[in-house]
């Protein structure tokens, strides 16, 4: 053991630090392949002992770590004295998440506290990233837990990480140029712009397809200047979300929340953003709506004016790139910066649903209309009947086995054969998918999970509402067995939420609502319904896992992105899980071009 004597603390980064952006050495290739499709359930050790972990509080593949430490079970409370934190980085994660079964560690972060009671004698650890356990490094270990680690209400101090059976290496490949990708999370000048197609196959040597990554200084000068007082013209001052304490309401977790909305407001209150904000136009202002947690830019997409939706906005409306840069640098963090660059093919800003008659054909043709157009509206579509044979299903329980009535959290990452062959053949799916990413996607993976009977925010962070701070991306839910309305905690999801960009994406306190908030201004729909149904969803919509109710829930999960945003974000090595860390690793390419060939 170490004391905290014998340390010298790194203190883990704030909401003003860029909130856990910690780039993640490469992987070692040593691993073991198999410890990414072998059955677990994470974390789950029935007969502890002395140096055994597992991840609660979250999911499985991400959470605060508990250890059986001294005859007991209890989780790292980062206080050490008022000021001062134990030592967290990625050597830690990497070392307990191949002692989960997982490939590697991606980040570190700090979780909501585990009860008071049940806080152990370790603020930290230190581990070189080569021990087969924690245990075998040295911890961080003090006399009396602080009063800190005895509130649980006070956030955050739990010790928590973030796991992954993912690799760059093993995504779609991004060729870079222009400026360095850190000046990207360092200066808000610059941005990202990711080619909508990939580099031509024969020009491409690599197995996987190949996306042109450009990284470039956005000067907005070369004329006069404006500021919020004229000479311009755009008089009306633009909104500021950030001076309104009321908007601290929308959050759950509200102590952290102010610290960082108080750093925020100062950031744009400065001189050199009030004199940016006389370049967003009172029109761009009109067609923007906004609120207490992002912005909705659906109005200011290219063709959006005078429609449906958008009868505020004229229909010969256009806005110059320059406001919506300046819109993007004045009100998003620097994650939400990157991830509104990665995803403007899926918002429509760029690419094919710049232009939404291209997407037609391969739509009507294969049936896949309805789909993409509910996503496109409500960021979520029921598929009552999906094709999905029993024997699917029932192999998918047979995964599971008893884990599929366990009293805990439980995934499972076992190769499902029949699942594979049905989603390589429904083309209505992958052609939905792949319009609503702008052409081309990726099945990053699937896992098989089990929420039991018995759920409280305090043990599944998930039954907050919440969005998953990787932008969009989509998620399908197969139904194992009857979700019930009432009592089968299904997934609860806030109708159009899919549309907002948010302000922040660093912290998981940024992305936690509160019910009232969420219930004022969503129309919310439960993801319920009889085995064999599906639901696909935007996971950028705020959603939840319902808490009350007394029946477990058994599901399949399948993600989607964009099919050139993981690997970006993968080898910057950022604390975005994307893709989620705890699935059976497939990484297949699918494009509109495939359907329309």
């Amino acid at each position: 053991r170490i004391s905290s004597s014998q340390v010298a603390h790194r203190p883990l980064a704030s909401c003003s630090q860029l909130c856990h952006t910690m780039l993640v050495r490469r992987m070692r290739f040593a691993l073991a392949l198999a410890a990414a499709v072998t059955s677990a359930d994470v974390g789950a050790q029935p007969s502890p002992s002395q140096g055994s972990v597992r991840l609660a509080g979250g999911n499985t593949d991400a959470g605060r770590v508990e250890l059986f430490y001294e005859g007991r079970w209890g989780w790292i409370c980062l206080h050490q004295g008022e000021t001062s934190e134990g030592h967290w980085s990625v050597d830690e994660a990497d070392v307990i998440c191949r002692q989960l079964g997982l490939r590697r560690g991606v980040s570190t972060m700090r979780m909501e506290n585990g009860l008071g009671g049940e806080a152990l004698p370790i603020f930290g650890a230190m581990c070189n990233g080569t021990e087969s356990s924690l245990v075998e490094c040295g911890l961080q270990v003090q006399d009396e837990e602080m009063p800190a680690c005895q509130d649980d209400a006070r956030l955050p101090a739990a010790a928590g990480i973030r796991c992954t059976n993912f690799v760059p290496e093993e995504q779609p490949q991004i060729a870079m140029s222009g400026a360095g990708l850190s000046l990207l999370l360092k200066d808000s000048a610059y941005r990202v712009a990711c080619a909508s197609e990939p580099v031509p196959q024969e020009a491409n040597a690599a197995e996987k397809p190949t996306f042109q990554c450009v990284v470039h200084l956005d000067a907005l000068d070369g004329g006069e200047v404006c500021t919020i007082d004229g000479p311009c013209g755009h008089n009306a001052v633009a909104p500021n979300p950030f001076e309104d304490v009321k908007a601290l309401d929308a959050f759950v977790f509200k102590e952290p929340m102010d610290q960082c909305m108080q750093k925020t407001r100062s950031e744009f209150e400065s001189a050199a953003s009030r004199e940016r904000l006389g370049q967003i136009s009172g029109e761009l202002q009109k067609a923007v709506r906004w609120s207490e947690i992002g912005l909705d830019l659906t109005c200011a997409l290219p063709g959006r004016g005078g429609s449906r939706q958008c009868r505020h906005v004229s229909e010969d409306a256009g806005f110059d790139a320059s406001e919506l840069i300046t819109l993007r640098s004045l009100y998003f963090s620097p994650i939400a910066r990157l991830l509104f660059d990665l995803d403007s093919d899926v918002i429509g800003f760029t690419g094919r649903k710049a232009a939404v008659d291209t997407l037609a054909e391969a739509l009507d043709r294969d049936g896949a209309r309805e789909m993409f157009e509910a996503l496109e509206e409500d960021g979520v579509a029921k598929l009552i009947d999906p094709g999905l044979s029993p024997s699917i299903l029932s192999e998918a329980l047979e995964a599971l086995g008893e884990s599929a009535t366990a009293d805990r959290l439980a995934a499972v990452r076992t190769p499902l054969p029949l699942l594979e062959d049905w989603l390589r053949s429904n083309t209505k799916l992958q052609v939905a998918i792949a319009a609503y990413f702008g052409g081309h996607a990726v099945l990053h993976g699937y896992k098989v999970v089990h929420l039991p009977a018995k759920l409280t925010p305090k043990a599944f962070i998930s039954a907050h509402w919440h969005h998953d701070r990787a932008g969009r991306r989509l998620k399908l839910f197969i139904l194992l067995n009857d979700v019930d309305e009432a009592e089968g905690h299904p997934t609860q999801v806030a109708k159009g939420s899919h549309k907002l960009s948010y302000y922040w994406h660093e912290d998981f306190e940024q992305s936690r609502y509160d019910d009232g908030y969420v219930q004022s201004k969503f129309e919310t729909v439960k993801m319920a319904g009889n085995k064999g149904m599906a639901y696909i969803f935007d996971t950028n919509s705020i959603h939840k896992g319902t808490p009350e109710g007394s029946l477990g829930r058994n599901v399949i999960v399948v993600e989607y992105h964009q099919a050139a945003k993981c690997g970006l974000i993968s080898t910057m090595g950022l604390n975005i899980p994307c893709p989620s860390g705890d699935q059976r690793p497939l990484n297949w390419h699918f494009s509109l071009d495939e359907r329309l060939a």
